[in-house]
């Protein structure tokens, strides 16, 4: 692929950016160095300080890896010298040698370290965001090769193939969860809310398909996201009696040993009722208010942006299952999922107007 990216004159960018400018050159950015000093207190020994190379220039070095889609080898001897330049890297220095930059991600990072950076990324992203926004979960497939016999085969798309899980807040990915490919949506609908929330994302609703319709995941969205869960409904909803505000008073005034007031406001009642493990009745509440919504289904109408999204990361920095090896899936799935944050956060951090630009070859 060709190592430079150009901008169209379209795209809206903040300030003049000429055609063919190489990758490298967006890459001294604030925000990769504050990701990086984290990754440094949290993943090396600061009793025991050995030499290693500087942690910015690594996850620089996997950025250029993702984006060109190129193995560690071509990814280190295919730097020109415009982009040791550009690294701050002088030609007395010595750049890593690809095994080590290969260790960094394996074993120095592994897929638990690469999560807490998916949400280090993803936090650092939601703060570039102003005001409210909408959440939009779905899931993406990850194809693999149809003679791997690890992948399972998934009717549906009719390919073999895992899955990811992903939150957007509009074009920005915040976090995904990695899946087999037959898996139901809704069983990594918890693991991925449990990933999000500690982000604090400021979001009003969040849109999912009718592949996540269930009352549980109406009252975990709503409690964990403090959003209003924007479901599509299965075909034949229809309101659960159980999830009635007399039915909400009812279990309130009935749980009043354990603190339920049922002259407390509603969300107040809802939230006790969670709490008390009744979230299934707090969902049918939701559900209910979603099916005598006679305009429910215009708040659902931005839930596409997410397949475009989805296409953009894979056409971006290769999101696919072919050509890694089975034990190495969900990590290498991650750090192209990252690699495609930090291009959003970098061209942030940089005041374009338009930052998927930067994660695309134009």
């Amino acid at each position: 692929m060709d190592s430079l990216i150009e901008f169209p004159h379209e795209s809206g960018l903040s300030g003049e950016i000429g055609p063919g400018i190489p990758l490298t050159s967006y890459l001294n950015s604030p925000a990769l160095e504050s990701l990086a000093e984290t990754i440094e207190r949290e993943y090396y020994d600061q009793e025991t300080p050995r030499w290693h190379y500087p942690v910015v220039l690594m996850l620089k070095l996997l950025v250029i890896k993702c984006f060109h889609q190129q193995s560690y080898a071509r990814t280190i001897y295919s730097l020109t010298q415009e982009d040791w330049h550009n690294l701050c890297v002088s030609p007395e220095d010595r750049l890593p040698h690809p095994a080590t930059l290969q260790h960094f991600v394996k074993y120095r990072l592994g897929v638990d370290g690469m999560q807490r950076v998916m949400m280090l990324t993803g936090s650092a992203l939601k703060r570039k965001l102003d005001g409210e926004s909408i959440g939009i979960i779905d899931s993406t497939p990850l194809e693999a090769s149809r003679y791997n016999q690890d992948a399972p085969y998934n009717p549906h798309y009719q390919i073999k193939m895992d899955k990811a899980h992903i939150m957007h807040l509009g074009r920005y990915p915040l976090a995904m969860v990695y899946s087999g490919g037959t898996d139901a949506d809704i069983t990594h609908l918890p693991r991925l809310i449990a990933t999000v929330a500690p982000m604090q994302p400021n979001v009003v609703g969040v849109q999912l398909d009718s592949a996540y319709d269930s009352y549980e995941a109406h009252a975990q969205i709503w409690y964990y996201l403090d959003a209003w869960p924007c479901i599509a409904l299965r075909e034949g909803a229809v309101v659960q009696e159980e999830g009635t505000e007399k039915r909400i008073h009812h279990w309130v005034n009935k749980l009043w040993k354990e603190g339920g007031d049922v002259h407390a406001p509603l969300e107040e009642q809802l939230r006790f009722l969670f709490e008390q493990g009744r979230g299934e009745q707090v969902g049918m509440f939701f559900r209910n208010k979603n099916t005598l919504n006679p305009e429910f289904s215009t708040l659902l109408h931005g839930r596409g942006d997410c397949e475009r999204v989805h296409n953009h990361i894979k056409t971006t920095v290769g999101f696919r299952l072919k050509g890694i090896r089975h034990e190495s899936r969900e990590l290498y799935i991650l750090l192209n999922f990252i690699v495609y944050q930090l291009l959003l956060l970098v061209g942030c951090t940089a005041e374009i107007e338009n930052p998927s630009v930067l994660s695309a070859l134009i």
